[in-house]
């Protein structure tokens, strides 16, 4: 029994990666999408994921503290890709990133953005 749920189990990583992959995800956004809970979600129901809202908040922000600010942009755009693939258009993120990003400028001591 346990060698067939290990083979069960081997099966859907390896066809969840090779989705992953092909969705060329940053690297450093890999380990994200397997680390939040897909509650009660199947591995290969795409759709079920993307109206979660508890897995797309925690995989953002592990993309988020996982990466650089433009990787961060590229996992989320290729996440927000795969969910539109299966129909899913809406965003449940709370804090996607911003398409333009400010660096403060200091003149005397106040910041300007």
């Amino acid at each position: 029994m346990f060698h067939r749920l290990s083979f069960v189990v081997l099966t859907l990583f390896l066809s969840f990666f090779s989705v992953v992959h092909a969705a060329e995800f940053p690297a450093c956004a890999l380990p994200c999408l397997g680390q939040a809970s897909i509650g009660s979600c199947s591995p290969t129901d795409n759709v079920c994921m993307c109206n979660n809202a508890s897995y797309t908040n925690a995989t953002n922000n592990c993309f988020r503290t996982s990466c650089s600010a433009a990787d961060w942009r590229t996992a989320y755009n290729q996440a927000s890709a795969m969910c539109a693939a299966v129909g899913v258009t809406k965003t449940n993120v709370l804090n996607p990133p911003t398409k333009r990003e400010f660096t403060p400028v200091y003149y005397g001591r106040r910041a300007v953005a």
